[in-house]
């Protein structure tokens, strides 16, 4: 991707960031070797090539943040599906549709649950 831009475009991409108050960070994007920021909400990101990216301090962490990302998923997938069963519930509400919108947000509850104890085990690594 860095062949693709050019060197005026990089650093213009650059001095944008800082100019956002980014923070640039001593470490470089895995994709195109350019500069990491901080962005104020505390995402990693390269300004270049708009990679995010997860830093991390040891193997635990990885271990934590492949969970994290896992829990991501299911709990986007949970939702799309409790957003179906939502929609259709407007034709008819059954006692059948009921169990499982309470069965999808049950299971939204605990996987948001696990994350959030995920998070907070991974800021006791820190």
């Amino acid at each position: 991707m860095s062949d693709e831009i050019s060197r005026e475009e990089r650093s213009k991409r650059l001095a944008e960031a800082l100019l956002k108050g980014w923070r640039m960070l001593p470490e470089t994007c895995p994709v195109c070797g350019s500069p990491l920021f901080e962005t104020p909400g505390g995402e990693v990101v390269c300004a270049v090539c708009g990679t995010k990216v997860i830093l991390v301090q040891s193997e635990e962490d990885v271990k934590i943040e492949k969970q994290k990302l896992i829990l991501e998923k299911i709990i986007g997938d949970l939702v799309r599906y409790l957003e179906r069963e939502i929609y259709e519930a407007k034709e008819e509400l059954s006692n059948e549709r009921i169990e499982r919108i309470n069965s999808l947000l049950d299971a939204i509850d605990k996987a948001s649950s696990i994350y959030k104890s995920l998070t907070h085990q991974e800021k006791r690594h820190r």
